[in-house]
């Protein structure tokens, strides 16, 4: 049957590469043959408005551009009708889209006159790209961007259900390539200090690189909404099976607590979860899918909640709230990597009797809510343009 599917699959993307009107590369004629060159390999196109980690890689791509790089990006599947195509090309990127010039884009790289640097965004895009590239590309700089520790998200995920095999299963095989088929690149990115350290374990600690999150305020601290005309909370994710498992845990145990106590307060669901949640039917609990413009929400909710129990990575959500100088109630999962410290630019708990009774203080105590909203723009430091300029030169200078 999977045969059967393949082929179906392939003959249908061959039909709609046909039918396309322009056949060419759109932005293809602003290469430069005499500025350094860098492909962006990814699985499938970044999601700009989906994700943190697909933002992430737009403001490092953007970077690039803007110290005077030929941006590509390569992924499987993208026509010229994907929506983020024009994004990127709005960017000043180069994106490869299926067309009848080239067999794939491997092809397409390999007429590409001058390539200084493979960039492969994620552990699968490591896993289905490097050893392809290598081939052709044997002197290609190769920079392998973790993203986050995808072995490490499963082996914590085991923990909590240790009964499904399909998380050993993907333990297993991305252990191996984040440990193993990484070595063969020539840097790793991490993204966060403590991954780093994590991962030194594995890779020569000369090869590690962090670059994080880049965050900077959203809107001005007086357009904030003050705490007195504020209510609800607020949740934002993808569905990420981490945040799945956040989202069930606030409903079935951590609400249910608060509500004994104040039976009004709504929880505000923003992004995909809802298609993976079906079975959560309570007017208190808003799932409002896909919303373009999220400004209202993150300025009249009072409370971002990240009761992520697994997961690993920098939490985009979370640096998403200091944005918006929206206190924030995070799990130690949560505030991983994101240097916070607890009563000052966050409350950190674990269980769901502290998330509750912490949900419950931060509801009602204003001083509280003011000390930590003001610490927002702090908190933003790491996750700077400066920063990442900074990490930038290293790598510029390769």
């Amino acid at each position: 049957m999977g045969i059967f599917k393949s082929i179906k699959s392939y003959y249908k993307r061959k039909e709609i590469i046909k039918n396309q009107v322009d056949q060419s590369i759109p932005n293809y004629e602003i290469y430069d043959v005499d500025k350094r060159t860098i492909v962006f390999f990814d699985i499938n196109l970044p999601s700009l408005d989906l994700d943190s980690g697909s933002n992430r890689l737009r403001e490092i791509i953007l970077l690039f551009k803007n110290k005077g790089y030929n941006c590509i990006i390569c992924s499987k599947n993208t026509f010229r009708d994907n929506k983020y195509v024009k994004g990127f090309n709005d960017l000043g990127a180069i994106v490869y889209v299926e067309t009848t010039q080239y067999e794939n884009y491997f092809d397409f790289v390999k007429k590409i006159p001058k390539v200084d640097f493979a960039w492969y965004h994620g552990a699968r895009s490591l896993d289905y790209n490097f050893k392809k590239v290598r081939k052709f590309l044997p002197d290609v700089i190769s920079i392998f961007d973790m993203v986050d520790i995808h072995f490490l998200r499963y082996k914590r995920a085991i923990k909590i259900d240790p009964m499904r095999i399909s998380l050993r299963k993907n333990y297993n095989r991305f252990f191996n390539i984040e440990t193993k088929l990484a070595q063969n690149a020539d840097y790793v990115v991490t993204i966060s200090d403590i991954e780093k350290e994590i991962m030194a374990k594995y890779i020569d600690n000369k090869k590690l690189i962090t670059i994080s999150n880049i965050h900077y305020q959203k809107i001005k601290k007086e357009e904030a909404l003050p705490f007195e005309d504020r209510e609800d909370i607020l949740f934002i994710g993808s569905k990420h099976e981490p945040n799945i498992d956040a989202v069930n845990y606030l409903y079935n145990e951590i609400m249910p607590i608060v509500w004994k106590h104040n039976s009004e307060v709504r929880v505000n669901i923003i992004g995909n979860v809802n298609e993976k949640i079906k079975k959560i039917s309570d007017s208190r609990f808003i799932f409002h899918g896909y919303v373009s413009d999220i400004n209202r929400l993150f300025t009249e909710n009072k409370i971002m909640i990240v009761p992520l129990r697994y997961g690993a990575g920098v939490k985009g959500k979370i640096g998403q709230a200091f944005e918006y100088y929206l206190p924030v109630i995070t799990s130690s999962v949560g505030a991983e990597g994101m240097q916070l410290t607890h009563q000052k630019n966050a409350l950190i708990c674990d269980t769901r009797e502290e998330f509750a009774s912490t949900i419950m203080e931060l509801y009602n105590n204003k001083a509280l809510w003011l000390k930590l909203q003001q610490n927002s723009e702090k908190s933003l430091e790491p996750f700077s343009m400066q920063v990442l300029e900074s990490t930038f030169s290293r790598i510029d200078a390769l």
